[in-house]
């Protein structure tokens, strides 16, 4: 999943490039390709490592972004392949720190840029965006994904910058065309950061603190190290504002000399390292830089130490060290001192909660401004359609502080409602944030297992495991999703909770989660991974042998009740303790297992993170069986035309098999895609996904959220919060579940230029089923006429809102977002989801009929200035800003 976060981070900050470029820094100037003398340095690679990819690297006379020379980079998949690239060698002195370009490319495939340090290690991140005009990118040579060859730290000078054009996102074939190039020498943050210094926490109760092995009273530590107990740990797990650089804590203590130690949380990392030790009775401030972690122990995730934001402080740690084994320690401040760029220097974190009948709204604002801000805030209520409440406030900020502001509202009969604000004061802006809240439609009073439905989600109900109330709160979970028309759940048979000991099995928990999925109508397919205390990696024979002795003893247990088992998670990426040849071994030893305890059994076999060919084949041809292939999927964009040929072209390469696609998702963080956006993204997954035949199953990753941080992306691919708050993503999964989840694959349908429409038949022998029709216009306004539809047929929006009957036409709104002409994110339109169904009782599968498009604006500039352009704003509060600081470059 890590590679899945990485290059979403590279997706939504794609939206802030064209007009964010700033001002000071030292430019070369622009290579134009105007004569072949342009081309001295460059090269072409066909991406040898992966043999059949075909193209060129040459200069066109024209076609540039002023109609004169252009530098041309061609592709050609037909015939397999991972890319094709240009490379560049750069200039060593001065040294080059990010490269500036523009780029028109097909919007569908993926972009990596690459760079080669001083010493020859290789650094990479990827790049989606769904823009197919002139963009200009500047890509800054830090910040990487992945890295290979060294020990992960980028040595200066760089050598080489490579622009790969890769063999995912739909289109096989075509040509990327490269324009005005330039060195950046030094970084434009130099000239416009800011450093301040705020107070993250007080420790006071409210402040969201919880402790193991002690008692957090008023601010006060109480520690035990009676016993065998080490260590009394403060647990936070809260993204730090901006580029972090300091942290300090204020404290006053006994002087017993124990040690405090603070880990800090960077995507699936952490970093850990000591504050230093209470050596003196009374007051200490301890302070520890951040700007740069090497001094800091890391571990976790790909371990190379690289920091990917937002930064978290995860706990504090008071560690044993000194000779009292009780006593308090005062904990009296934290302080962050951070890097900010002066205008975005106001964090606005929306909120939404229910109080029977009434919506409250609210919003957190908080300052890193070094003096009071007074200005306007404004607040747009709105429902699916429009906006039906909008007010603009005088509001005050103080310095370095935050304050709330809070509006209510109520359902008023729609399926959502929609909260943004905004505030602007004195060239201080907070960009436009939004959170939504979703109706729970009724559940069925008998949900049934339906095993044959496509529609799943990941519900994960392992992780109430040690919960005081599990099975209460696994069953408020499943009523939920029984409400959304969700059929199945992929969940992890923890060996390390199953088999705590060699041969002790304790069920307890997992008879609880199998019964809580089963009385709510939800089939479960165990995930078996991934190792236990007693027996760690490597994966030699005797790992093997124990892993498959823990298949039988669960497969032997649950064979009446779970017939699809998953073998190990993403074994292709970190996921995978040992050399990768080794996983084919484990996948045959596992089939062998569970086939001998279960015949009916079906093995779910590489559940690759993407759709990797490369490691699916290496498993083919290793000849380790499976029955059906799992992936996940994950990209920073979704062309459904694209997505459908690629999971065809997956169950081509497996023979036949299906495909279950066990992980898919796109998360809504506070400066990432909106929750609007996010609902998009679930409609049109499943609606492409089923429409392919090749997929048997589509699991949306993941259910619930995983965490309260607004800022980490992690937490954020839920469609209910983590309190169980619908999300608009949530309505956008309960109109598929109950629309299409009855259904089966039936064609796509050519009704109108750029309308894609896609028929569903009914399964035989499920309940409720009806004939669907299923689409959108991705790019512009469409009037569409029905045709001959039958009576019977009703109109439903992607929210499973009823329209009402078909009758003879109907319009397809398309509602462009709001830019500012020539403005800092004004860089052209945007593709955005529209999603119709319309079902029929009786109806015929010949698309002879045609549903609505839904009126929901798409994300542009990271989702922000989502007005349409039937509204006209009240005030203009200056341009959108990403609230978490960073800089605006990939």
């Amino acid at each position: 999943m890590l590679a899945r976060r990485q290059r979403i981070t590279a997706s939504a900050f794609i939206a802030l490039l064209s007009f964010s470029l700033a001002r000071g820094a030292d430019l070369s100037e622009p290579l134009t390709f105007a004569t072949d003398d342009a081309l001295a340095g460059w090269e072409f690679s066909d991406g040898p490592e992966w043999p059949g990819a075909r193209g060129a690297l040459e200069r066109r006379a024209t076609g540039g972004r002023d109609n004169d020379g252009v530098l041309v980079l061609s592709y050609d998949f037909e015939n397999g392949g991972h890319y094709t690239a240009a490379l560049v060698k750069l200039p060593a002195d001065p040294p080059v720190v990010a490269v500036r370009l523009w780029v028109k490319k097909p919007a569908a495939n993926l972009m990596i840029f690459r760079a080669v340090d001083a010493e020859g290690e290789a650094f990479q991140k990827d790049v989606w965006f769904d823009f197919d005009g002139w963009q200009q990118l500047e890509i800054a040579l830090d910040g990487w994904a992945h890295h290979w060859g060294g020990d992960g730290r980028f040595a200066s000078p760089a050598r080489r910058f490579d622009i790969l054009l890769e063999n995912q996102g739909g289109n096989r074939k075509g040509e990327v065309l490269i324009d005005d190039v330039q060195w950046v020498y030094r970084r434009a943050d130099e000239d416009r950061l800011r450093r301040a210094t705020y107070v993250e926490s007080t420790f006071a109760t409210t402040d969201g603190w919880s402790v193991e092995g002690g008692r957090l009273d008023g601010g006060t530590l109480h520690y035990d190290f009676t016993g065998e107990r080490t260590a009394c740990r403060l647990n936070w797990g809260r993204s730090l504002l901006a580029r972090p650089q300091a942290l300090r804590l204020t404290v006053e203590s006994d002087g017993g000399g124990h040690e405090l130690r603070a880990v800090l949380g960077s995507h699936f990392q952490n970093f850990e390292r000591s504050l230093g030790t209470l050596s003196e009775a009374g007051p200490q401030t301890f302070e520890v830089p951040l700007g740069d972690l090497k001094t800091w122990a890391h571990s976790g995730g790909e371990d190379d130490g690289l920091v990917r934001y937002p930064l978290r402080l995860e706990a504090l740690i008071l560690k044993k060290q000194g000779a009292p084994t009780a006593g308090a320690v005062t904990l009296r401040t934290l302080e962050i001192t951070t890097e900010v760029e002066p205008s975005q220097a106001v964090v606005l974190i929306p909120q939404v909660r229910q109080d029977g009948q009434q919506l409250r709204f609210s919003a957190e604002l908080r300052s890193l401004h070094p003096t009071r801000l007074a200005g306007l805030l404004r607040i747009a209520l709105r429902g699916l359609d429009g906006t039906f409440d909008e007010r603009t406030v005088p509001f005050e900020l103080p310095a370095l502080g935050r304050a709330t502001h809070g509006v209510e509202s109520e359902f008023g009969g729609r399926a959502m409602v929609e909260g943004e604000f905004e505030f602007a004061a004195d060239g201080v802006t907070s960009g436009r944030r939004s959170v939504t809240i979703a109706r729970v439609p009724p559940a069925p009073e008998r949900p049934a297992l339906d095993p044959d439905s496509a529609v799943g989600a990941g519900l994960y109900l392992y992780r109430f495991h040690a919960h005081p109330q599990a099975r209460a709160e696994m069953d408020a979970l499943c009523r939920l999703a029984a409400a959304a028309g969700v059929k199945w759940t992929r969940e992890e048979f923890h060996w390390n909770w199953l088999e705590p000991r060699p041969g002790e099995f304790d069920f307890s928990f997992f008879d609880q989660l199998v019964e809580a999925a089963t009385a709510h109508g939800i089939s479960v397919y165990g995930l078996m991974c991934y190792y236990t205390e007693w027996n760690k990696p490597p994966v030699t024979d005797e790992f093997i042998a124990h892993y498959c002795n823990y298949l039988r003893t669960v497969v032997t247990r649950y064979k009446d009740r779970i017939r699809h088992w998953e073998i190990w998670n993403e074994p292709n990426i970190f996921f995978w303790p040992g050399p990768k040849d080794r996983y084919p071994v484990l996948l045959k030893r596992a089939y062998e297992t569970i086939k001998a305890v279960d015949p009916r059994a079906q093995v779910l076999g590489c559940s690759t993170a993407g759709i990797d060919t490369g490691f699916i084949r290496m498993v083919l041809d290793a000849g380790a069986p499976f029955d059906a292939l799992t992936v996940h999927p994950y990209r920073g964009e979704l062309d459904p035309l694209g997505f459908i040929r690629e999971l065809r072209a997956a169950r081509e390469l497996v023979g036949g098999r299906d495909v279950w696609i066990t992980e898919m998702g796109w998360p809504s963080p506070l400066g990432g895609h909106s929750e609007r956006a996010q609902a998009g993204y679930v409609a049109r997954t499943y609606i492409a996904a089923l429409a392919s035949g090749a997929a048997r199953s589509v699991a949306w990753y993941d259910f619930r959220e995983d965490g309260v941080d607004p800022f980490y992306e992690e937490y954020h691919f839920g469609l209910v919060r983590h309190d169980l708050t619908p999300k608009i993503g949530y309505r956008a999964l309960a109109a598929v579940g109950r629309l299409l989840g009855p259904t089966c694959a039936g064609e796509q349908h050519e009704i109108a230029e750029n309308l894609l429409a896609f028929s569903f038949a009914p399964r035989p022998g499920a309940a409720h089923a009806r004939h669907v029709l299923a689409l959108w216009s991705p790019d512009a306004t469409r009037a569409v006429r029905l045709g001959v539809a039958p009576a019977t047929a009703e109109l439903y929006n992607a929210l499973g809102e009823p329209l009402g009957p078909a009758g003879d036409g109907l319009r397809l709104l398309r509602h462009v977002p709001r830019t500012r002409h020539g403005g800092r994110y004004g860089h052209g339109p945007r593709r955005p989801w529209w999603s119709g169904m319309l079902p029929q009782r009786h109806g015929r599968r010949n698309g002879s009929w045609n549903g609505p498009r839904l009126g929901q604006r798409n994300r542009a500039a990271r989702g922000y200035g989502r007005l349409p352009t039937d509204e006209v704003a009240q005030t203009e509060l200056g341009p959108q800003i990403d609230d978490r600081n960073l800089r605006p470059v990939v």
